[in-house]
């Protein structure tokens, strides 16, 4: 049976960061950690303002969200610091009509048990961005689970082909799949993957979603990336954006 251990609240720009633990009370005690937000207003995002390293390109401001003991990696565009770029933020949008990248929010509107959630932009490793979650004591853990579900923006061009009055999408068939693949490193040794389809077919997810990761055993990061079967000359066209929440590992 578990007891609760601690409960830890952090205050960051915007609002409030839940943190929660659990002791399993046996001869091995159990300690896991959940990622999961809560923030006081709808419609918040978080972006940071923190305007002092940029990728080399000088693209992004990049920055670091530090929720005990994850370590998210996030960025603003130095053309416009009101805008997400590539990384993982946090939100409680719930705009669901709104096609383009500018819209950041979940195709739920809210996480799985709060009001908020984080979203992930994939894509940004050549700017220094990796769509990765790592632990910010330099610890290993056990992965355990996650839940995940579309971004509106992602879910929009696959269901409507919108994104937002640019880009290109194709008309998606029964054929086409939109994967995300969540991989687990111990160091710089892979541990192992797990792969969950968005979209697989004309069945594009609308709901929050569990996804067992202990597969990937002792994890020192998590890392997250996208395929999708439209792909144009200029690489993948559906957008690379998807939906985190309830990110548990223990120790």
């Amino acid at each position: 049976m578990k007891k609760l251990y601690s409960f830890a609240l952090l205050a960051l720009t915007m609002g409030f960061v839940f943190v929660s633990c659990d002791n399993e009370k046996d001869e091995d005690p159990e300690v896991s950690y959940t990622l999961s937000i809560s923030l006081p207003k709808a419609d918040s995002l978080y972006l940071t303002k923190n305007l002092t390293e940029k990728d080399d390109f000088e693209y992004y401001y990049i920055d670091t969200i530090d929720i005990n003991p994850f370590r998210l990696f996030t960025s603003v565009g130095t053309w416009n610091v009101n805008a997400f770029g590539f990384g993982t933020t946090f939100s409680s949008l719930t705009d669901t009509v709104t096609g383009g990248s500018s819209n950041n929010s979940a195709i739920t509107t809210k996480g799985v048990k709060t009001n908020a959630y984080f979203t992930v932009s994939a894509g940004g490793d050549m700017f220094g961005l990796p769509a990765e979650i790592s632990f910010k004591d330099g610890k290993a853990y056990k992965a355990k689970e996650c839940y995940v579900t579309n971004a509106t923006y992602a879910y929009l061009a696959i269901r409507d082909q919108n994104v937002g009055g640019y880009g290109s999408v194709k008309e998606w068939s029964k054929d086409d799949q939109f994967k995300l693949t969540i991989t687990g490193y111990n160091g710089e040794q892979e541990t192992g993957h797990v792969d969950f389809l968005l979209a697989d077919g004309l069945d594009i997810v609308s709901t929050w979603q569990q996804v067992d990761l202990t597969r990937l055993g002792e994890v020192t990061k998590i890392a997250f990336s996208m395929s999708t079967t439209d792909v144009g000359q200029s690489g993948m066209n559906t957008p690379l954006y998807f939906c985190l929440d309830q990110l548990t590992v223990t120790e």
